[in-house]
């Protein structure tokens, strides 16, 4: 099965939209992986000079490692950069490869749309509730919430887009 390429969905005005979007969601994810970075390191830092500790460092860096995880999905299936374990598929006839692919697809999108979903329902539950995560910080819960749906619906997007892609090939 080949990787899909991410210039695909280029070209028209929705596809560079589309394209841009994704290349934003890679950004976001970089920056947010820079960050945590930084912020383990000034922190460790400052504890060694005795200058004390950021004592909200801990919380942040929990919730940056799970945007940027959530926000780097989409982008990282749609540059074919995903894990891929196809050591058994690449020995099969073309005709088996792509329905392998299809087959993938499907189920990539059916759990794409289920988490969705319930993400957004539980993002809109929390923000009707009024919600709010009390530890260090303090701020409504669907913050959290929020990117979970986002990456779902993307990944959904992208998974329809690949399965698009693999009928236009067909099963050559």
């Amino acid at each position: 099965m080949a990787a899909q390429s991410a210039p695909a969905a280029a070209g028209a005005p929705a596809g560079k939209l589309y394209d841009g979007l994704m290349r934003a969601c890679g950004v976001t994810a970089a920056a947010l992986f820079g960050g945590m970075a930084l912020l383990v390191c000034a922190d460790v830092f400052m504890r060694n000079v005795g200058l004390g500790t950021l004592a909200w460092s801990v919380e942040v860096t929990e919730y940056m490692l799970m945007v940027a995880t959530f926000v780097a999905a989409p982008w990282l299936l749609y540059a074919g950069d995903h894990i891929r374990v196809d050591l058994i598929v690449r020995g099969l006839p073309p005709a088996a490869r792509w329905l392998c692919e299809v087959v993938t697809d499907l189920a990539g999108l059916a759990i794409s749309v289920v988490l969705g979903w319930q993400c957004w329902t539980i993002t809109r539950d929390a923000a009707e509730q009024g919600s709010v995560v009390f530890k260090v910080l303090v701020f409504p819960e669907w913050w959290l919430k929020l990117p979970m749906a986002f990456a779902c619906a993307m990944l959904a997007v992208e998974f329809a887009r690949r399965l698009r892609a693999a009928f236009v090939r067909g099963g050559r």
